[in-house]
């Protein structure tokens, strides 16, 4: 089927060249010249390719390659940690326990002792006061000795 149409392709496109091609020899215009000459070679051009592609062997279109995108693989970058601070150690406590014996120790025992006093009135601040009873605390204590039994220090 394919041959049939490329042959009565052909005969009909030679067939409508011929008339141009007559005119194109017409000695009184220079113009059909080159008009002429240009039928001619693409007749011959289109010609080759019909040829060429009833006998089944033309020029076959090449698929296009798609080829992927490069990839740029780059190892990650080198990352230095300073290196850790020297520590030592400190060497261990040695308690060396020693015994105190039983003694007599003298001791500060706090008192505080409170009383009620008489103050007598007087001028204060340009104010009369009179006299009242007053609660008085008054800090203090005593040292006593105190038996104290032995014990490690």
């Amino acid at each position: 089927m394919r041959k049939v149409l490329a042959v009565t392709l052909i005969g009909s496109l030679v067939l409508a060249l011929l008339p141009t091609m007559a005119l194109a020899g017409d000695s009184h215009a220079v113009r059909n010249r080159w008009l002429g000459a240009a039928i001619g070679a693409g007749s011959v051009v289109l010609g080759g390719i019909l040829f060429n592609a009833i006998r089944g062997n033309g020029p076959a279109a090449a698929a296009p390659v798609a080829y992927p995108a490069p990839q740029v693989v780059a190892p990650p970058p080198a990352v230095y940690y300073p290196a850790p601070p020297v520590v030592y150690a400190p060497p261990p406590v040695v308690e060396y326990r020693t015994w105190v014996p039983s003694h007599y120790e003298d001791r500060w025992v706090p008192a505080t002792e409170r009383q009620r006093v008489w103050v007598e009135g007087h001028h204060e601040n340009g104010w009369w006061v009179p006299g009242h009873w007053e609660e008085r605390v008054r800090g203090g204590g005593y040292w006593t000795r105190v038996w104290v039994e032995g014990y490690w220090r």
